[in-house]
Parts: structure tokens; sequence; C-alpha cells
């Protein structure tokens, strides 16, 4: 599938989870799928959502209480694409953010808002910072488990009595 017919899928799962036609699984899937190197893609998706939604009208702001984003964002697993073409995404309990550091769109069932930038730039480093703070944890727990396993081996070769 090459780069077009790509954009042509995540522009119409967006539409569809937005009119409660797929459900919002798919859509994070789909997401998901888009590897390391296709950012631009990613980037491309952004650009065309807020286009659309500049088009529809629908750039009014949402009011929204400070301790319910609190919690949204803190329930945020991420999802990063690297530089040169750096973008992210925000999966939330109610939500779906997708930013590349200039520009950014929130998704939300039936609604898309648009970011401005300061807040999408803020996002893409919380992206990168939940992203980088799972490598880290995944890093120290692999190098946990591989020093209890040293250890354990040491412990039960030590354990074993020699034949005399």
């Amino acid at each position: 599938m090459d780069e077009s017919q790509d954009m042509q899928t995540l522009l119409e799962l967006t539409d569809n989870w937005q009119g409660g036609e797929v459900g919002r699984t798919e859509l994070v899937s789909a997401l998901r799928r888009v590897s390391d190197d296709s950012g631009e893609l990613i980037r491309t998706l952004i650009t065309q959502l807020s286009q659309g939604a500049v088009q529809a009208g629908q750039t009014a702001e949402h009011t929204e209480n400070t301790d319910a984003w609190r919690q949204e964002l803190m329930a945020c697993r991420a999802r990063s694409w690297p530089y040169p073409h750096g973008a992210g995404l925000l999966v939330g309990p109610h939500v779906l953010i997708l930013t590349d550091g200039e520009q950014g769109v929130l998704l939300r069932g039936g609604r898309l808002r648009v970011l401005s930038s300061s807040v999408s730039a803020s996002l893409l480093l919380l992206c990168q910072t939940i992203v980088m703070a799972q490598h880290s944890l995944d890093g120290k727990v692999v190098g946990q488990a591989r020093t209890q396993r040293i250890e354990s081996a040491s412990t039960s070769l030590s354990e074993i009595d020699p034949i005399k």
C-alpha cells in the first residue's frame, strides 16, 4: 500500500470514528501501525484534518475543565515518530491528540478541535517524554531481570555440592 492509500485510509477511519461508524480502537490501531520512518504521513494527516475543520467551521474553542484535562492527560498513552518528521499521538480515555509540534488536532467522538501552535509544541514534548520514560523504564526492568537471573544462577550454582 502506498502513502496516498495509507493517508486515505487514515482519513476515512478518522471520519468514520467521528461519525460513530467504527470504534476508536480501529483508528488507534491504524495509527500505531504507521512505521517510525513515516512521520511525514502523520504530519500530512494533521494538516488535512486541520484544513477540513477550518473549512467546516469547526474551529470554535471548547471549554474544558482544568481538572478533567489533567486527568485525561495523566491517563494518556503515547506514540511518537522521530525527527526529521517528528509527530506524536496521545491516546486518552476520551480523546486522541495528533501533533507535530507546529500544528495539532484534538479528536473526540463527533468533534475535532484545531490546536494552537504553542499547545501543539507542548503536547509533542509530552508525547516524546512519555515514550522516553517508557523506554527508560523498560530498559531498567530488563536490566533488573538480567541482574536477578545472574544472581539467581550464581546462587543456585554455588549451592550445588561438588562430587568428591
